[in-house]
């Protein structure tokens, strides 16, 4: 579990693989990346104004970086552009958190495929560690839990990108999952057992070089979030529609 404790953190190293990976200058790469994750973790919540000027005084930049990265937030509907009114953080928008799921389960489906015959015991050994550290922030109730938590998951999913050589796709996934990360940051405590067994049962199956019961559960855990989708609602009717 230390070496992920020491890892750098998944949202820092996707800041760099977007820098990388696009013309978008340092500046504006890292206004967006930290506007996306306090819109992720929602402490910046659906309809809630957003200030240019202030976001630029708290990351001590420009204004103009911090523009261009709302624009692009924007594009994926992560910011509402209302002209004469102001910008907003937008909605979660359910039909394009559908979506990024079932782009996202296809490229897993095909990398399990792909990392089931190529399993080590080094990368086994990371599925481990990974599923202990989990187990221990869910029964740590710290204060960064949830973030915790969610980056957890999502280093377990990538230890199969890894296997099949494949780390630029699940950054490319990474960087495309925006609404459903934030359901998946406000149902991660509703599902702390069930996601916990999901990972022990694709972990044992890979182990076992079975790629099929490895596939039945993946599709099972990727699916848990229409489970909780209406609790969710019901509890944060707000985060879903905002008032005109």
């Amino acid at each position: 579990m230390r070496e992920f404790e020491n890892s750098p953190a998944l949202s820092d190293q996707l800041t760099q693989w977007r820098m990388q990976h696009s013309a978008e200058g340092s500046a504006r790469g890292v206004a967006y990346q930290t506007i996306r994750s306090k819109i992720i973790s929602l402490e910046l919540k659906p309809g809630e104004p957003l200030s240019d000027k202030l976001l630029a005084d708290q990351m001590g930049v420009s204004r103009t970086p911090v523009r261009e990265a709302l624009i692009i937030l924007a594009a994926s509907k992560m910011v509402l552009l209302k002209p004469q009114r102001g910008t907003f953080v937008a909605p979660i928008d359910t039909e394009r958190m559908a979506v990024e799921q079932f782009s996202r389960y296809a490229l897993e489906k095909e990398i399990i495929s792909r990392a089931a015959p190529l399993m080590t015991q080094e990368l086994i050994w990371q599925y481990e560690q990974n599923i202990q550290a989990y187990r221990h922030y869910a029964q740590a109730g710290l204060p960064d839990r949830e973030l915790r938590m969610l980056e957890l998951d999502n280093e377990f999913h990538r230890v199969a990108f890894t296997a099949a050589g494949q780390e630029n796709s699940f950054f490319y996934m990474l960087n495309n999952m925006q609404h459903i990360e934030r359901m998946r940051f406000l149902s991660v405590v509703m599902s702390l057992d069930a996601v916990y067994q999901d990972h022990l049962e694709i972990c044992h199956a890979l182990k076992e070089g079975d790629a099929s019961t490895a596939l039945v559960w993946l599709e099972r855990h990727l699916n848990r979030y229409l489970d909780d989708l209406k609790v969710v609602r019901e509890k944060y009717p707000e985060y879903f529609q905002i008032a005109e």
